[in-house]
């Protein structure tokens, strides 16, 4: 047979389908059991193979008496045909990992209170899942993270809910955490045991946060300030939780912390005490633009989802987040 020629040197004379059929026939070494793998009369198997090898211009199989073996350029055939299937299937794969996010590359903005506890779960469980999926992370306050969502230099928020209803973002809350307070290793408050009373702060200085940066979680525990009856003093705002837990080291006041953050955090010259009832709890959960389509940043939403249900509070008033396994 004469090799058959072309107008376009580039395109192969046989498409996938044919070198499967070819690999399924090699595999066999018998017209019969090879027809009833691919769901073809005999007939039809043997038209495909003589179709093949004018295609090819050279013959794969040798054919006698005693049954069908595989020519030495067939052999080389099978070969190729094996890397060329199995690539076209990693090919396949791959497509429908990137469409299903699972080989994305996510940028997650969190605050700092998620560090303990919360956000790393989730990392660890998104790794377990899909290890491909790459996260990238960075702590920002719940407005940046809102503003940065907005620009589409994020693409999935942990946040401090609520955030502006006008703000464009979709959010769920997963985590209500009960909020205690930071006070100084040498306070007479750090030596007491259980629950502090937030009127008994009354007189104390407070580092906080400044209000621009999260608005409605500073309303919330000024405002359970003056449900107990004072408007806090505070003396010392900072952005990060480790400064403003520096500054309550340094004796230069007392701060709100979730528990959360005190059952995963340990900080030499400070001691964490819980809040009696009613005081502020932290409500977290993941954010993202109103309308985004981020395949993966809806798998790492989903593992938040999932992670944030094994959690089991404790409804004491000294409760802890507990995360199973």
């Amino acid at each position: 047979m004469a090799p058959q020629s072309t107008t376009d040197p580039e395109v192969p004379p046989v498409d996938l389908g044919d070198l499967r059929l070819f690999t399924v026939l090699a595999e066999e070494l018998h017209f019969g059991r090879a027809a009833a793998r691919l769901h073809l009369s005999q007939p039809g198997l043997s038209y495909r193979v003589k179709a093949l090898e004018d295609a090819l211009g050279y013959q794969v199989l040798a054919r006698n008496r005693r049954g069908v073996r595989l020519t030495p350029a067939g052999e080389v055939l099978l070969a190729g045909a094996r890397r060329l299937l199995g690539e076209a299937h990693r090919v396949v794969d791959d497509g429908g990992r990137v469409a299903r996010g699972e080989l994305a590359t996510v940028r997650v903005g969190f605050v700092g209170s998620a560090l303990y506890g919360l956000l790393p779960a989730v990392l660890r469980a998104t790794k377990h899942r899909f290890p491909e999926l790459q996260v990238s992370v960075a702590e920002h306050k719940t407005t940046d993270q809102v503003r940065l969502l907005q620009l589409g230099r994020l693409d999935l928020g942990l946040v401090h809910l609520p955030v502006d209803p006008g703000a464009g973002v979709d959010t769920i809350p997963v985590l209500d955490d009960p909020v205690g307070i930071a006070v100084p290793a040498v306070h007479p408050l750090a030596q007491t045991t259980g629950p502090v009373s937030l009127a008994d702060l009354a007189g104390e200085a407070f580092v906080l946060f400044p209000r621009e940066l999260e608005p409605q979680t500073y309303d919330r525990y000024t405002d359970a300030c003056v449900a107990a009856g004072f408007a806090p003093r505070i003396v010392h705002e900072a952005t990060g939780l480790q400064t403003i837990l520096a500054l309550v080291a340094a004796g230069l006041g007392v701060a709100f912390v979730a528990h959360s953050v005190a059952d995963n955090l340990s900080r030499a010259g400070v001691a964490f005490r819980p809040l009696s009832n009613p005081a502020p709890r932290l409500v977290t959960g993941p954010a993202r633009l109103s309308g985004s389509n981020h395949p993966g940043a809806d798998l790492l939403r989903q593992i938040i989802l999932e992670v944030t249900s094994a959690y089991r509070p404790d409804r004491s008033q000294n409760s802890k987040l507990v995360l199973d396994g």
